[in-house]
Protein backbone atom coordinates (compact mmCIF):
# COMPACT_ATOMS: atom_id res chain seq x y z
CA UNK A 1 0.00 0.00 0.00
CA UNK A 2 3.05 2.46 0.68
CA UNK A 3 4.60 2.03 -2.08
CA UNK A 4 1.31 2.60 -4.53
CA UNK A 5 0.65 5.74 -2.21
CA UNK A 6 3.84 7.33 -2.29
CA UNK A 7 3.70 10.76 -3.04
CA UNK A 8 1.03 11.09 -5.49
CA UNK A 9 0.16 14.22 -7.42
CA UNK A 10 -3.39 16.04 -7.77
CA UNK A 11 -3.92 18.09 -10.44
CA UNK A 12 -6.97 20.27 -9.95
CA UNK A 13 -8.17 23.56 -10.93
CA UNK A 14 -11.34 25.46 -12.06
CA UNK A 15 -12.80 23.55 -14.56
CA UNK A 16 -11.69 24.18 -18.11
CA UNK A 17 -8.68 25.59 -17.03
CA UNK A 18 -5.55 23.12 -18.43
CA UNK A 19 -5.70 19.66 -15.98
CA UNK A 20 -5.74 18.13 -19.04
CA UNK A 21 -2.88 19.71 -20.60
CA UNK A 22 -0.87 19.40 -17.26
CA UNK A 23 -1.87 15.65 -16.89
CA UNK A 24 -0.73 14.91 -20.96
CA UNK A 25 2.28 16.82 -20.04
CA UNK A 26 3.27 14.86 -16.63
CA UNK A 27 2.50 11.50 -18.07
CA UNK A 28 5.82 11.74 -20.46
CA UNK A 29 7.64 11.99 -17.50
CA UNK A 30 9.74 8.79 -16.74
CA UNK A 31 9.24 8.78 -13.00
CA UNK A 32 5.41 9.73 -13.72
CA UNK A 33 1.76 8.20 -14.62
CA UNK A 34 -1.27 9.46 -15.43
CA UNK A 35 -4.37 7.80 -13.79
CA UNK A 36 -6.76 5.43 -15.70
CA UNK A 37 -9.31 7.23 -15.60
CA UNK A 38 -7.38 10.25 -15.72
CA UNK A 39 -9.75 12.05 -13.31
CA UNK A 40 -10.31 9.78 -10.74
CA UNK A 41 -13.56 11.62 -8.98
CA UNK A 42 -14.01 9.05 -6.17
CA UNK A 43 -11.24 10.59 -3.83
CA UNK A 44 -11.89 14.42 -4.32
CA UNK A 45 -15.72 14.71 -5.28
CA UNK A 46 -18.13 16.15 -3.09
CA UNK A 47 -19.36 12.50 -2.01
CA UNK A 48 -15.65 11.22 -2.23
CA UNK A 49 -13.45 9.38 0.12
CA UNK A 50 -11.59 12.52 1.32
CA UNK A 51 -15.02 14.22 2.35
CA UNK A 52 -15.87 11.12 3.93
CA UNK A 53 -12.69 11.04 5.99
CA UNK A 54 -12.62 14.67 6.73
CA UNK A 55 -16.22 14.60 8.21
CA UNK A 56 -15.10 12.40 10.46
CA UNK A 57 -12.13 13.71 11.89
CA UNK A 58 -12.55 17.56 11.69
CA UNK A 59 -16.51 17.63 12.37
CA UNK A 60 -17.05 20.63 10.00
CA UNK A 61 -19.79 21.82 8.06
CA UNK A 62 -19.84 21.21 4.61
CA UNK A 63 -19.41 23.65 2.62
CA UNK A 64 -21.96 23.23 0.33
CA UNK A 65 -25.20 24.13 1.44
CA UNK A 66 -28.41 22.78 0.46
CA UNK A 67 -30.74 25.74 1.28
CA UNK A 68 -31.94 26.92 -2.30
CA UNK A 69 -30.09 30.03 -3.27
CA UNK A 70 -32.16 33.46 -3.83
CA UNK A 71 -29.53 34.94 -6.06
CA UNK A 72 -30.93 34.20 -9.52
CA UNK A 73 -27.06 33.84 -10.56
CA UNK A 74 -26.44 31.10 -7.90
CA UNK A 75 -29.49 29.27 -8.79
CA UNK A 76 -28.18 29.23 -12.04
CA UNK A 77 -25.01 27.90 -10.70
CA UNK A 78 -26.90 24.94 -8.83
CA UNK A 79 -28.88 24.13 -12.62
CA UNK A 80 -25.46 23.98 -14.22
CA UNK A 81 -24.10 22.31 -11.76
CA UNK A 82 -26.77 19.34 -10.21
CA UNK A 83 -23.81 17.06 -9.02
CA UNK A 84 -23.37 16.07 -6.78
CA UNK A 85 -25.76 18.05 -3.50
CA UNK A 86 -23.73 17.21 -0.95
CA UNK A 87 -25.55 16.26 2.34
CA UNK A 88 -25.66 17.16 5.86
CA UNK A 89 -22.94 14.34 6.27
CA UNK A 90 -20.66 12.21 3.69
CA UNK A 91 -20.55 8.66 4.94
CA UNK A 92 -18.60 5.38 3.71
CA UNK A 93 -22.16 3.87 2.38
CA UNK A 94 -22.83 7.48 0.82
CA UNK A 95 -19.16 7.04 -1.27
CA UNK A 96 -19.85 3.24 -1.96
CA UNK A 97 -23.02 4.24 -2.97
CA UNK A 98 -21.56 6.68 -5.75
CA UNK A 99 -19.35 4.93 -6.93
CA UNK A 100 -21.75 2.44 -9.15
CA UNK A 101 -24.42 5.71 -9.35
CA UNK A 102 -21.34 8.06 -10.84
CA UNK A 103 -17.78 6.76 -11.15
CA UNK A 104 -17.70 3.02 -11.89
CA UNK A 105 -18.87 3.66 -15.45
CA UNK A 106 -19.76 7.55 -16.89
CA UNK A 107 -20.28 8.25 -20.18
CA UNK A 108 -18.62 11.24 -21.22
CA UNK A 109 -20.67 14.12 -23.79
CA UNK A 110 -19.04 12.32 -26.83
CA UNK A 111 -20.53 9.20 -25.99
CA UNK A 112 -17.49 6.82 -25.07
CA UNK A 113 -17.60 5.36 -21.55
CA UNK A 114 -14.98 6.47 -18.97
CA UNK A 115 -14.90 6.13 -15.09
CA UNK A 116 -13.16 3.38 -12.83
CA UNK A 117 -14.07 0.37 -14.74
CA UNK A 118 -11.62 1.16 -17.26
CA UNK A 119 -8.84 -0.25 -15.39
CA UNK A 120 -10.56 -2.46 -12.48
CA UNK A 121 -12.88 -5.15 -12.96
CA UNK A 122 -16.64 -4.69 -10.96
CA UNK A 123 -15.78 -7.37 -8.58
CA UNK A 124 -12.47 -6.22 -7.64
CA UNK A 125 -14.29 -3.15 -6.96
CA UNK A 126 -17.06 -4.53 -4.67
CA UNK A 127 -14.17 -6.20 -2.94
CA UNK A 128 -12.28 -3.38 -2.23
CA UNK A 129 -15.54 -1.09 -1.08
CA UNK A 130 -16.74 -4.34 1.18
CA UNK A 131 -13.16 -3.94 3.39
CA UNK A 132 -13.64 0.31 2.92
CA UNK A 133 -17.10 -0.27 4.63
CA UNK A 134 -15.58 -2.95 7.20
CA UNK A 135 -12.77 -1.41 8.76
CA UNK A 136 -13.70 2.57 8.44
CA UNK A 137 -15.06 3.07 11.99
CA UNK A 138 -12.17 1.30 13.42
CA UNK A 139 -9.54 3.00 11.75
CA UNK A 140 -11.46 5.37 8.52
CA UNK A 141 -7.32 6.59 7.94
CA UNK A 142 -6.00 3.24 7.46
CA UNK A 143 -9.86 1.98 5.39
CA UNK A 144 -9.57 5.07 3.16
CA UNK A 145 -5.89 4.54 1.96
CA UNK A 146 -6.34 1.19 1.94
CA UNK A 147 -9.34 1.47 -0.59
CA UNK A 148 -7.81 4.14 -2.49
CA UNK A 149 -4.82 2.05 -3.44
CA UNK A 150 -6.90 -1.21 -3.89
CA UNK A 151 -8.58 0.86 -6.73
CA UNK A 152 -4.96 1.69 -7.86
CA UNK A 153 -3.39 -1.70 -7.62
CA UNK A 154 -4.18 -3.63 -10.66
CA UNK A 155 -2.90 -0.10 -13.39
CA UNK A 156 0.02 0.74 -11.04
CA UNK A 157 1.64 -3.11 -10.81
CA UNK A 158 2.36 -2.62 -14.61
CA UNK A 159 3.69 0.68 -13.69
CA UNK A 160 7.33 0.10 -11.85
CA UNK A 161 6.94 2.61 -8.63
CA UNK A 162 6.02 5.60 -10.58
CA UNK A 163 3.97 8.03 -9.23
CA UNK A 164 0.26 8.93 -10.06
CA UNK A 165 -1.37 11.90 -11.61
CA UNK A 166 -4.67 12.27 -11.27
CA UNK A 167 -6.23 15.29 -13.04
CA UNK A 168 -9.86 15.68 -11.23
CA UNK A 169 -10.25 19.53 -11.08
CA UNK A 170 -12.25 19.43 -7.42
CA UNK A 171 -8.58 18.29 -6.44
CA UNK A 172 -7.71 22.21 -6.20
CA UNK A 173 -10.77 23.09 -3.88
CA UNK A 174 -10.38 20.19 -1.70
CA UNK A 175 -6.65 20.55 -1.15
CA UNK A 176 -6.95 20.29 2.77
CA UNK A 177 -8.90 17.33 2.17
CA UNK A 178 -6.88 15.67 -0.19
CA UNK A 179 -3.27 16.22 2.52
CA UNK A 180 -5.40 14.71 5.42
CA UNK A 181 -5.61 12.08 3.75
CA UNK A 182 -2.22 12.00 1.66
CA UNK A 183 0.32 14.09 3.77
CA UNK A 184 3.27 13.93 1.39
CA UNK A 185 0.90 14.39 -1.79
CA UNK A 186 1.73 17.42 -4.18
CA UNK A 187 -1.34 19.48 -5.74
CA UNK A 188 -0.95 21.66 -8.56
CA UNK A 189 -3.59 23.95 -9.08
CA UNK A 190 -3.78 25.13 -12.59
CA UNK A 191 -5.18 28.68 -13.71
CA UNK A 192 -6.80 30.12 -16.48
CA UNK A 193 -7.86 33.52 -17.24
CA UNK A 194 -11.52 33.24 -15.87
CA UNK A 195 -12.92 34.87 -19.00
CA UNK A 196 -11.85 31.90 -20.99
CA UNK A 197 -12.51 29.45 -18.41
CA UNK A 198 -16.62 30.62 -18.84
CA UNK A 199 -16.52 31.01 -22.49
CA UNK A 200 -15.04 27.43 -22.67
CA UNK A 201 -17.87 26.24 -20.70
CA UNK A 202 -20.13 27.96 -22.84
CA UNK A 203 -19.39 25.82 -25.61
CA UNK A 204 -19.89 22.19 -23.99
CA UNK A 205 -22.50 20.15 -23.52
CA UNK A 206 -22.06 20.08 -19.60
CA UNK A 207 -21.62 23.30 -17.44
CA UNK A 208 -22.79 26.25 -17.44
CA UNK A 209 -23.89 27.72 -21.26
CA UNK A 210 -24.34 30.95 -19.76
CA UNK A 211 -20.83 33.02 -19.84
CA UNK A 212 -21.72 35.39 -16.82
CA UNK A 213 -23.20 32.40 -15.13
CA UNK A 214 -19.41 30.36 -15.73
CA UNK A 215 -18.00 33.28 -14.33
CA UNK A 216 -19.44 33.21 -11.24
CA UNK A 217 -18.57 29.89 -11.04
CA UNK A 218 -14.94 30.11 -11.78
CA UNK A 219 -14.88 33.20 -8.55
CA UNK A 220 -16.47 30.30 -6.24
CA UNK A 221 -13.99 27.64 -7.53
CA UNK A 222 -11.00 30.25 -6.82
CA UNK A 223 -12.17 31.21 -3.47
CA UNK A 224 -12.87 27.54 -2.36
CA UNK A 225 -9.28 26.60 -3.63
CA UNK A 226 -7.78 29.33 -1.90
CA UNK A 227 -9.63 28.53 1.49
CA UNK A 228 -7.78 25.08 1.16
CA UNK A 229 -4.43 26.25 0.46
CA UNK A 230 -4.46 28.24 3.32
CA UNK A 231 -5.83 25.01 5.54
CA UNK A 232 -2.58 23.01 3.96
CA UNK A 233 1.39 23.50 4.83
CA UNK A 234 3.34 25.78 3.07
CA UNK A 235 4.46 24.52 -0.20
CA UNK A 236 1.99 21.63 -0.74
CA UNK A 237 -0.08 24.05 -3.70
CA UNK A 238 1.98 24.60 -6.85
CA UNK A 239 0.07 27.67 -8.61
CA UNK A 240 0.60 26.83 -12.81
CA UNK A 241 -0.86 29.90 -14.92
CA UNK A 242 -1.56 28.08 -17.81
CA UNK A 243 -1.05 31.30 -20.00
CA UNK A 244 2.42 31.33 -18.67
CA UNK A 245 3.11 27.69 -19.19
CA UNK A 246 1.90 27.01 -22.83
CA UNK A 247 2.47 30.84 -24.34
CA UNK A 248 4.94 33.53 -22.33
CA UNK A 249 7.07 31.99 -20.04
CA UNK A 250 7.39 27.99 -21.12
CA UNK A 251 10.74 27.18 -19.94
CA UNK A 252 10.58 28.56 -16.29
CA UNK A 253 6.90 27.78 -15.77
CA UNK A 254 8.02 24.11 -16.24
CA UNK A 255 11.22 24.27 -14.16
CA UNK A 256 8.90 25.84 -11.87
CA UNK A 257 6.66 23.00 -12.11
CA UNK A 258 9.18 19.51 -11.87
CA UNK A 259 11.18 21.41 -9.25
CA UNK A 260 8.02 21.73 -6.46
CA UNK A 261 6.70 18.16 -8.16
CA UNK A 262 10.00 16.84 -7.12
CA UNK A 263 10.96 14.81 -10.38
CA UNK A 264 14.09 15.91 -12.89
CA UNK A 265 13.66 17.66 -15.52
CA UNK A 266 15.75 15.75 -19.05
CA UNK A 267 16.11 16.70 -22.52
CA UNK A 268 13.79 13.93 -23.88
CA UNK A 269 10.98 15.83 -21.56
CA UNK A 270 11.96 18.75 -22.03
CA UNK A 271 11.63 18.47 -26.19
CA UNK A 272 8.18 16.64 -26.24
CA UNK A 273 6.87 19.63 -24.04
CA UNK A 274 8.71 22.29 -27.05
CA UNK A 275 7.15 19.52 -29.92
CA UNK A 276 3.59 18.86 -28.46
CA UNK A 277 2.32 21.60 -26.03
CA UNK A 278 1.80 24.59 -27.70
CA UNK A 279 -0.06 28.18 -27.29
CA UNK A 280 -2.99 26.94 -29.41
CA UNK A 281 -3.77 24.55 -25.78
CA UNK A 282 -4.28 28.02 -23.93
CA UNK A 283 -6.93 29.83 -26.67
CA UNK A 284 -6.44 32.98 -25.01
CA UNK A 285 -8.81 35.79 -25.70
CA UNK A 286 -11.53 33.36 -27.05
CA UNK A 287 -14.35 34.97 -25.30
CA UNK A 288 -13.65 37.94 -27.28
CA UNK A 289 -14.20 35.86 -30.28
CA UNK A 290 -17.41 34.05 -28.87
CA UNK A 291 -19.65 36.69 -28.02
CA UNK A 292 -20.88 40.29 -29.10
CA UNK A 293 -19.16 43.61 -28.11
CA UNK A 294 -21.61 44.34 -26.02
CA UNK A 295 -21.31 41.09 -24.23
CA UNK A 296 -17.63 41.61 -23.71
CA UNK A 297 -17.76 44.90 -21.94
CA UNK A 298 -20.07 43.31 -19.84
CA UNK A 299 -17.85 40.14 -18.96
CA UNK A 300 -14.47 42.13 -19.03
CA UNK A 301 -16.23 44.47 -16.22
CA UNK A 302 -17.38 41.66 -14.40
CA UNK A 303 -14.34 39.98 -14.71
CA UNK A 304 -12.74 42.76 -13.29
CA UNK A 305 -14.56 42.94 -9.99
CA UNK A 306 -14.22 39.57 -9.18
CA UNK A 307 -10.29 39.82 -9.95
CA UNK A 308 -10.49 42.88 -7.26
CA UNK A 309 -12.30 40.84 -4.88
CA UNK A 310 -9.58 38.03 -4.96
CA UNK A 311 -7.13 40.96 -4.46
CA UNK A 312 -8.95 41.92 -1.26
CA UNK A 313 -8.46 38.77 0.73
CA UNK A 314 -5.31 37.55 -0.97
CA UNK A 315 -6.63 34.93 -3.58
CA UNK A 316 -4.71 33.61 -6.52
CA UNK A 317 -5.61 34.18 -9.68
CA UNK A 318 -4.08 33.96 -13.23
CA UNK A 319 -2.72 36.91 -15.18
CA UNK A 320 -4.96 38.01 -17.90
CA UNK A 321 -5.06 36.16 -21.36
CA UNK A 322 -5.34 39.60 -23.72
CA UNK A 323 -2.72 41.59 -21.39
CA UNK A 324 -0.23 38.94 -21.78
CA UNK A 325 -0.18 38.39 -25.56
CA UNK A 326 -0.07 42.21 -25.59
CA UNK A 327 2.94 42.38 -23.68
CA UNK A 328 4.54 39.56 -26.17
CA UNK A 329 3.58 41.74 -29.19
CA UNK A 330 5.40 44.60 -27.43
CA UNK A 331 8.31 43.25 -27.15
CA UNK A 332 8.80 41.57 -30.40
CA UNK A 333 8.22 45.08 -31.88
CA UNK A 334 10.81 46.28 -29.47
CA UNK A 335 13.20 43.62 -30.61
CA UNK A 336 12.66 44.13 -34.95
CA UNK A 337 11.86 40.45 -34.94
CA UNK A 338 10.14 39.52 -37.60
CA UNK A 339 9.48 35.77 -36.65
CA UNK A 340 5.99 34.29 -37.04
CA UNK A 341 4.40 35.06 -33.08
CA UNK A 342 4.33 32.11 -30.81
CA UNK A 343 5.36 31.19 -27.20
CA UNK A 344 8.22 33.39 -26.03
CA UNK A 345 10.74 33.02 -23.31
CA UNK A 346 11.85 36.12 -21.50
CA UNK A 347 12.89 37.35 -18.15
CA UNK A 348 10.69 40.81 -18.86
CA UNK A 349 7.49 41.09 -16.32
CA UNK A 350 4.62 40.60 -17.65
CA UNK A 351 1.39 42.93 -16.34
CA UNK A 352 1.36 43.03 -12.50
CA UNK A 353 -0.43 40.02 -11.08
CA UNK A 354 -0.14 38.38 -7.34
CA UNK A 355 3.02 36.29 -6.95
CA UNK A 356 2.86 33.04 -7.67
CA UNK A 357 4.11 31.41 -4.49
CA UNK A 358 3.87 32.76 -0.79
Amino acid sequence: MDEILDRPIFVGGTGRSGTTVAGRLLNVHPQLTLTRPRELRFIASALGVAEAYWTVTEGRIPRIKRTPPRNPLKRALRVAFPYPQKPSRVTPDLVVQSLWTHWFEREKPSGAVNGLSLALSRDALEAAAASYLADFDSDPYVATRRFVAAVLAPQMAQQGGKRWVDTTPANARAADRMIALFPDAKIVHMMRDGRDVAASFAGKKFGPNNVMVGLEAWRMRMLDAHRAELAVPEGTVIRIDLQRLVVTHRQATLSRLLSCIDVPANPTFRQWFAENISAKEAKPGRWRKDFSVDDCVLIDRRYGEILEELRAVGAPYPVRADDSMRVQRLKRRREGSRRPAGPAESSSPEPALPADDH
